[in-house]
């Protein structure tokens, strides 16, 4: 009987250290660091495996009723320890009742809608390390206060997070590379922004129905503008297109009304359906030929006046 018992005990000791333990490893600086490692029989978190040693958090969680949640940096699975290296699709989609969460520096991703529609949420950090978010990863986010996703040591602009009736001045930091599809989507009030000289490419719709912007400098270093890149801006006046764009997509400047005046460099050699549809004021000047140039359907229609130099 005592002998039961002991073995009992033993058992019970055992199961507790496979729940929450810490793990020590060791830092750049020589110095240990303590690493709260989770069992996922201690959390309402759900994990999918990725890797030998990576797990993704994914949807299968339940957050209804959290208000604040600590994503754990390691989790345990049957015995296994792995690092939690990203957020999967729609994960905390429609926790409403979250206000604050707390993401480890080993997460490097976060998928799309992973925070869609979580009104309440006004705390987060991301950590300098995320490299890839996903579309619509904080669409509806409104409790947040305004912040521009991107980094100074990052390659991706990944746009505006929070309330955008806040956005109004925008700087891009340097090192981003480029403009996430939809990034500044229906920033109303954007009257300014500044895109730095490593800047090659504009996503679709990044600018739409930015209808405040009335300026903007697109850099040299740029070679496409994306589908209806800027539609909708109807306060834009100027901008000039650099030498290096080679395409300008479908509805790129469509509704853009107040433009008034556009060159359009000899490398651009594709101009999408509709891009400058609408336009009723602008005078385009285009530095090719109709041969050296494919323009979709209603390219300008509406336009008054476009003027090819090399006919």
């Amino acid at each position: 009987m005592k002998k039961g018992l002991l073995a009992l005990g033993a058992l019970f000791a055992i199961c507790l250290s496979m729940l929450a333990t810490d793990m020590v490893v060791k830092q750049n600086n020589g110095k240990d660091q303590k690493i709260n490692v989770v069992d996922t029989s201690e959390t309402f978190l759900r994990f999918k495996i990725l890797s030998d040693s990576t797990v993704e958090l994914t949807d299968e969680s339940s957050c209804r009723g959290h208000e604040s949640i600590t994503i754990p940096e390691k989790v345990r699975i049957e015995g296994k320890v792995y690092t939690v290296t990203s957020i999967g699709y729609s994960a905390f989609r429609e926790c409403r009742s979250l206000t604050s969460i707390k993401i480890p520096k080993g997460v490097t991703s976060i998928g799309g809608s992973a925070f869609e529609g979580c009104s309440s949420l006004n705390s987060i950090k991301i950590p300098e390390g995320v490299r890839s978010i996903g579309y619509s990863a904080f669409s509806g986010c409104n409790s947040l206060e305004p912040k521009l996703l991107g980094y100074d040591k990052g390659t991706k602009c990944y746009g505006w997070i929070g309330n955008v009736e806040k956005c109004t001045n925008v700087v891009i930091p340097e090192g981003v590379t480029s403009i996430a599809d939809e990034a500044f989507y229906g920033c109303e009030s954007l009257n300014s922004i500044k895109i730095p000289e490593g800047v090659t490419s504009i996503g679709y719709e990044a600018f739409y129905g930015c209808e405040s912007l009335t300026s903007i400098n697109i850099p040299k270093g740029v070679t496409s503008i994306g589908y209806a890149a800027f539609e909708g801006c109807s306060s834009l006046t100027s901008i000039k297109i650099p030498k290096g764009v080679t395409s300008i997509g479908d509805w790129a400047f469509y509704g853009c009304s107040s433009l008034t005046s556009i060159k359009i460099p000899k490398g651009v050699t594709n101009i999408g359906y509709k891009a400058f549809y609408g336009c009723s004021y602008l005078e385009i000047v285009i530095d090719n030929s109709k041969e050296n140039v494919k323009a979709g359907d209603f390219a300008f229609e509406g336009c008054k006046s476009v003027k090819w130099l090399k006919d």
